[in-house]
């Protein structure tokens, strides 16, 4: 063992105190749960250590070391690395959905946000917004909209991103990501999920051409080596597809598939004849792979580490409750604070407490939730997948 080299926290790895002290693989999206001991070793792999000094302040600081050694989350060399470690309040906000304008250039029938309007969010707004969640141990940016590329000043918003030690992920349709769009954001995000509604259906849902668009949105991601995740909506005439899009997706490689049952609201109310009703929804839930995006932890329902930000700055507990604000980016600590106070609920809280399956589900949607029974009910569709009919 090379005792007189100086061990560096590998570029891409940041070190954050959420309720339990971990290191986070910006790009890979791993986070390692880590003791106290190891958590400081780290702390001091900021390029001014030795090996021989790091083993010698701490007893199980080899069999540490040797581990992160052969895990890249320490290289050798002899660039200093300035080291902060961010402390998250609790529950930890880790994710943010980051909602950087309303314009759209599709006109889906199944869009939450109903008849979009111009609004898209301020360079300063933008800035205060990925500042303070870093501040407070953010781990993933999730920017959307609206259709995010449409922005005025996309590109000049990326630009602010590399000096933050967070995950970035572009939430798009995919039909705006030519060859040019493609190249250049491979220098600013991590991921790219893109919304697939279907392979024959896709059209009916999200405008003629569309489909065609959006899968050549992603043949220019990958070609520029960015890593691409799918999001479907189900749908009436979408639900016999699921087997083809499922091979479609692990042929494509995609990183994960999140599937979703689309909340009655915005443009979906006007187009109720995509609706599909609960019991044949939930059959559709056993499509999809990969790690969820925003899980829950404790004993919390959903949303315990997640929020959502407007074009206008207010944070919100998700996209769907952003007629509901808590506050705004100008202080975005106490925004969370009162969204755990009025919107973040413990499991025996829930009308379904009693439920066998209250762990597995968390009580299910919210949104949903409110929409059926009230906001502390159950969601139907999962009560519906777990085959509980009490509250049906």
């Amino acid at each position: 063992m090379p005792l007189d080299e100086y061990p560096v926290l590998a570029t891409g790895y940041a070190l954050r105190k959420l309720e339990k002290p971990f290191v986070y693989n910006i790009h890979d999206d791993q986070l390692y749960e880590l003791d106290d001991e190891a958590f400081e070793f780290l702390e001091k792999c900021n390029g001014s250590n030795p090996v021989s000094k790091l083993l010698k302040d701490s007893a199980g600081a080899r069999e540490s070391f040797e581990y992160m050694l052969t895990e890249g989350i320490i290289r050798m060399g002899n660039e200093a690395r300035d080291i902060k470690v961010r402390t998250s309040p609790v529950p930890s906000l880790r994710y943010i959905l980051l909602n950087i304008t309303n314009k759209c250039n599709l006109a889906c029938r199944h869009c939450y946000l109903g008849r979009a309007g111009a609004e898209e969010i301020g360079l300063k707004t933008f800035e205060k917004t990925v500042s303070q969640f870093e501040d407070m141990g953010g781990l993933k940016l999730m920017i959307s909209g609206g259709e995010p590329l449409v922005h005025s000043s996309f590109f000049t918003l990326m630009e602010i991103l590399p000096s933050y030690e967070l995950r970035v992920v572009l939430l798009s349709n995919g039909t705006l990501i030519d060859e040019k769009t493609a190249r250049k954001l491979s220098d600013y995000v991590d991921e790219v999920q893109v919304s697939i509604d279907g392979t024959g259906s896709h059209d009916m849902i999200r405008g003629k051409g569309s489909h065609e668009k959006a899968m050549r949105g992603i043949s220019n991601l990958k070609k520029y080596g960015i890593p691409v995740s799918i999001a479907t909506m189900m749908h009436k005439y979408n639900a016999h597809e699921f087997e083809e899009m499922q091979k479609l997706f692990l042929d494509l490689d995609a990183l994960s598939w999140s599937v979703d049952v689309p909340c009655v609201t915005g443009k979906l109310a006007e187009n109720r004849d995509f609706i599909l009703n609960l019991k044949d929804a939930s059959l559709l839930l056993k499509y999809g792979f990969g790690a969820g995006a925003h899980e829950s932890s404790g004993d919390y329902t959903c949303g315990s580490h997640m929020c959502a930000v407007s074009p206008d700055g207010n944070v919100s507990k998700c996209g769907f409750f952003d007629h509901e604000p808590v506050g705004d980016i100008n202080d975005l600590r106490s925004a969370w604070a009162e969204l755990c106070n009025k919107y973040l609920w413990t499991l025996d809280k829930l009308d379904c407490r009693d439920c066998r399956h209250i762990h597995d589900c968390r009580g299910g949607c919210r949104f949903r939730a409110k929409q059926y029974k009230g906001i502390l009910g159950p969601d139907p569709v999962l009560c519906h997948a777990n085959g509980i009919m009490d509250f049906l």
